[in-house]
């Protein structure tokens, strides 16, 4: 089932045209956009404030169990400005629907045409790692996307994004060989 919604959400986020897309540092942000403080703090539920707009997302806690903090991180676009943000759970309502708030956020170098964006399926020296976001090169080798371009940890201790050398990072080409 895990497997099942990681493969979901990856394919929403590359459907969803996040590639070729601007962002903060590391990339060119004509309309100004690498403010993170309109967005830290932000509290919200299924919908975002106008001019946002979902692109996908994945919970990088376990939501079984309950006497753990839940975080996850959502990849949300305004103009030209492509970012991740680092979430917390803070409740659902009477209708089951989780409600967030924003701890941190990322804003995303260009993603070229020949690069996927991964939150999802990553491994760090073999092992999984659901805080990784990566940027990887569109090339299989051995089931996985194995040449890292540009890493970050989704901290949830620090509730901090923290840049990563790629070395060691790689992530599953789901349904490809």
């Amino acid at each position: 089932m895990k497997f099942l919604v990681s493969s979901i959400l990856l394919l929403a986020a590359l459907l969803s045209g996040s590639h070729a897309q601007q962002g903060g540092p590391g990339g060119s942000n004509p309309d100004n956009k690498s403010d993170k403080t309109p967005y830290v703090g932000l509290r919200h539920g299924d919908d975002l404030p106008r001019g946002l707009k979902w692109v996908g997302g994945a919970l990088l806690s376990d939501p079984y169990k309950k006497d753990e903090k839940q975080y996850g991180v959502t990849q949300v676009m305004k103009a030209q400005s492509n970012m991740i943000w680092l979430e917390r759970l803070t409740h659902n309502d009477p209708a089951g629907k989780a409600h967030w708030e924003t701890r941190d956020v990322l804003f995303l170098p260009v993603i070229r045409k020949n690069q996927l964006l991964f939150y999802v399926d990553c491994f760090l020296n073999d092992k999984p790692d659901p805080e990784l976001v990566v940027i990887v090169d569109n090339i299989v080798r051995g089931g996985y996307y194995a040449t890292a371009r540009s890493a970050w940890r989704a901290n949830r201790q620090t509730e901090l994004f923290e840049p990563l050398a790629p070395k060691g990072i790689k992530c599953v080409a789901q349904g490809d060989d």
